[in-house]
Parts: C-alpha cells; sequence; structure tokens
C-alpha cells in the first residue's frame, strides 16, 4: 500500500512529497524524498513508522556525515530533528533527543561545568546520528557515555537498549535496523577541561571549516592517517564535476557549488584507488550513503 494512501490516517503531521533532500545535507547534494515527515513527538514517530505499510523506510539526522544519492528516493524520509528535547535524570544524567544539536550539547556541558565530551568540540550534527556512527576524536567517542537507548522499531514499538545490549568502537555502533528516539548519557563528576575543549577546537582549525562537506571522507587505517596518505598520493586538488579534494585537509571532498552526490562518489573512489595502488592500503568510508533503516511490511 502506498504511503500517501495512509495519510487519513496522520491528520496532525504534514506529509510532504517529492522534497527536496540537498538543503539538509552539509554536503548540499542530494535528490527528492518521494514522502517527507518530521514528527515532533515520539509518539508521532511511532504511528508514522506503524503507517509505513510496505515502504522503504529512511532516517535523517543532522546530515553532516551523509550523502544522500541523487533522483527520487523511492519511499518515506523521516527526519529526526525536531525530537530534540533535553530532560535532566539528576547533576550528570540527561535523557535527550536524537535530534538534538551535538554541538548545543556540548555548549550546555561546558555551560553546567560538567566534562567529558570535550573531544566533541566543533563536531556537527544530531545526537543520534553521532551515537550510530560513534563520532569522536582523539580516540573518544560519544557512545563512552551512553547508559541506554530507546528505540523505535519496524513495527512501531519502543525498544530499550541498556549499555551492554550494544557494542560500539572506532566510528561503529551496532545499533542498526532501528531508529534512534532519545539516549540517556551519563557523566562521571569530572569538571569542564577548558585546556582539553580548546585543543580539539585549535585541531579543527586544520580542517576546510566553513566549505560544504560532509567531514572526513574515509576512516583512518589503523596505524595510518587517511588525510596523511591522501595528501602523499597526490590526491589534493583532485576534482570530478564540481566536487573537490580540500587543498587544507585531503580528507575532506568539498562541494564547490554545483556538484552533485555521483561526483562526490566518483571522486572518493578516485582517491582510495590512487592509496591502494600506491601504498596497498584500503581505505573505508567514513561517510554513510543515505540507505533504508528498514522495509515496513
Amino acid at each position: 500500500m502506498k504511503f500517501n494512501k495512509l495519510k487519513p490516517r496522520l491528520p496532525d503531521i504534514i506529509i510532504r512529497e517529492n522534497w527536496p533532500l540537498s538543503p539538509l545535507s552539509t554536503l548540499g547534494t542530494g535528490g527528492k524524498a518521494e514522502f517527507f515527515v518530521q514528527p515532533e513527538t515520539v509518539q508521532q514517530l511511532q504511528e508514522i513508522v506503524r503507517c509505513a505499510e510496505n515502504t522503504p523506510v529512511y532516517v535523517l539526522g543532522g546530515g553532516s556525515n551523509v550523502l544522500i544519492p541523487d533522483g527520487v528516493i523511492h519511499g518515506l524520509v523521516i527526519s529526526t530533528r525536531n525530537l530534540s528535547s533535553i530532560s535532566w535524570l539528576d547533576e550528570y544524567t540527561a535523557e535527550i533527543g536524537a535530534g538534538f544539536s551535538l554541538p548545543v550539547l556540548v555548549k550546555t556541558l561546558r555551560e553546567r561545568n560538567i566534562g567529558g565530551l570535550e573531544f566533541s568540540a566543533g563536531i556537527p550534527g544530531t545526537l543520534g546520528g553521532a551515537i550510530t556512527g560513534n563520532a569522536g576524536a582523539g580516540g573518544h567517542g560519544v557512545c563512552e557515555y551512553v547508559n541506554a537507548v530507546n528505540t523505535v522499531d519496524a513495527q512501531g514499538n519502543l525498544v530499550a537498549f541498556g549499555k551492554d545490549d550494544f557494542s560500539y568502537s572506532y566510528r561503529r555502533c551496532t545499533l542498526s535496523g532501528i531508529i534512534i528516539a532519545s539516549v540517556v548519557m551519563s557523566w562521571n563528576g569530572d569538571s569542564w577541561d577548558e585546556a582539553k575543549y580548546s585543543g580539539f577546537i585549535a585541531k579543527r582549525k586544520n580542517q576546510p571549516v566553513g566549505m560544504r562537506s560532509a567531514g572526513c571522507t574515509f576512516k583512518n587505517p589503523e596505524g595510518h592517517s587517511a588525510g596523511k596518505l591522501l595528501d602523499e598520493c597526490g590526491c589534493k586538488g583532485l576534482r570530478v564535476g564540481g566536487a573537490f579534494v580540500s587543498e587544507v585537509h585531503a580528507n575532506f571532498i568539498l562541494n564547490g557549488g554545483n556538484a552533485i552526490s555521483s561526483d562526490i562518489i566518483e571522486l572518493a573512489d578516485l582517491c582510495a584507488k590512487r592509496v591502494y595502488e600506491s601504498t596497498g592500503i584500503t581505505l573505508e568510508p567514513e561517510i554513510k550513503t543515505l540507505s533504508p533503516c528498514f522495509s515496513v511490511k
């Protein structure tokens, strides 16, 4: 059954058709969603999923580490940006919506003198996306401070995962096939470390801040820096269509203003091929391509 035939079951939710997704991506590329919704509450999110019969369901957070394919995204794209509440359960524990901004969370902890996420300085996006990719820097990731993750499954049910129910590693979390609704995070009582925070801010000055990108293109191979490998293999300045490799940091592919997603993909493949042919090292993408979270039966 087509999702648009179920609109009467969602009278309080705005359902948009053929909705452009490129403005929702930090890269500024990508096609249109056949159907697009932006729930205001977890209850709305559950009802949307329950109504999405025989429909592929995609989830889009802050759009900062994702490549949206060109053309029409057939199915339902759910934006979690409005699931952005925060509720403090005690001095060092909070339940936070998946759409809560990671930079705002860092700012909030800084203001409350709560240490832990200094390494997240300058990382864009929403908390839900940061959890699924275990975003971080300096050997640390946001999943270290997660106590529980509240999710919505393919049947629209709320399912909670405790910290022992999933695992994570460098740029990886095992939570998949579900939609993150909120996260319970807890900090250990350390005070905010301004020097550490400033150090991470300083490191990010070596990145192309202010340009349209999706962050680092590739993960760092064990024992190596992806940016250094790309630089040594002459990737800086390479261009495909409207996309080019930053002259500031070779692990950033930028949209020069008229790039499309296929330009990004072709350029990334070219860079990875150069590195492999020169060093034998296979670079793994850090940027995720928007793909179905699940297909509701």
